[in-house]
């Protein structure tokens, strides 16, 4: 079995790949939303809110982060607060992930999560370069995660040179993740990008390759857009206390305020 069928056999009957798919769609389609060149929004701002909206979505449907509970059986209390924020409909299409399937694993203050021995952080990238990402001019953590070894049966005549083209300050950062891959955890990543003035987007997961002076840019992608992220109704809308006006008077189940860990820091 190929480390791509190996991941996707892994975090598909989980429910993570879905989560991905759906984290993408909802933080991209907030971003180009609120997206407005006439007061100054660029390329730039549509990057940074997206990257911070992806973060807080795969918080939302992890239960990590500001939405982390302290036991699985909280993850009911509080969906409101999980919901707040959303546009109609994305809190039914939300994926069901059991809270502890997936964990924050960040690298170096890169947010990162982890399922099994699959960790997976974010990456950006410029719409339709996806094969030709520049992972040497990426930061030390993104150049360290496309240096890890190479998948198990993958053959490149250029893989036996590749330490000695690391950069000396980059070989400390390169050694500390492969000691981690001895755990037998592999970081896959989740690069997106959109198209900004048709809206079209890019979402993929995959193994990156170090490609210093050229060539492919993964050992491996998958498409994310291509998987079904769930279907209307799989949800309950939640329901503030109280009765709503016009109604009978009989009120809702109350609902509980999720009690929230440590936030943490998202930064890249």
């Amino acid at each position: 079995m190929s480390e791509q069928q190996d991941a996707l056999e892994g975090l598909g009957p989980s429910g993570v790949l879905s989560a991905l798919a759906w984290a993408g769609v909802s933080a991209y389609r907030r971003t180009m939303e609120d997206y407005d060149p006439e007061t100054g929004h660029d390329q730039a701002w549509i990057g940074g809110t997206a990257h911070r909206l992806l973060c807080d979505r795969l918080n939302r449907v992890f239960s990590t982060g500001k939405h982390a509970v302290d036991s699985p059986q909280s993850a009911s209390a509080g969906l409101d607060a999980v919901a707040a924020g959303l546009f109609p409909g994305e809190y039914r299409k939300m994926p069901i992930i059991a809270p502890g399937m997936v964990k924050r694993s960040d690298l170096n203050k890169s947010p990162g999560w982890q399922h099994g021995r699959w960790r997976f952080l974010l990456t950006s990238f410029v719409y339709g370069e996806s094969n030709r990402i520049p992972w040497w001019r990426k930061s030390p953590t993104k150049q360290s995660v496309a240096a890890q070894r190479k998948p198990e049966g993958f053959v490149e005549c250029r893989q036996a040179t590749l330490d000695e083209e690391l950069d000396p300050s980059l070989a400390a950062a390169v050694q500390a993740v492969r000691e981690y891959d001895e755990s037998e955890v592999t970081t896959l990543i989740v690069a997106h990008s959109v198209e900004r003035e048709l809206g079209i987007r890019e979402l993929y997961l995959g193994r990156s390759r170090l490609n210093r002076g050229g060539g492919e840019a993964w050992y491996w992608k998958h498409d994310l857009l291509a998987t079904d992220f769930g279907t209307p109704g799989t949800r309950p809308i939640p329901a503030s206390p109280g009765p709503h006006p016009g109604s009978s008077g009989v009120q809702d189940a109350p609902v509980r305020l999720r009690r929230e860990a440590g936030e943490g820091n998202d930064k890249r």
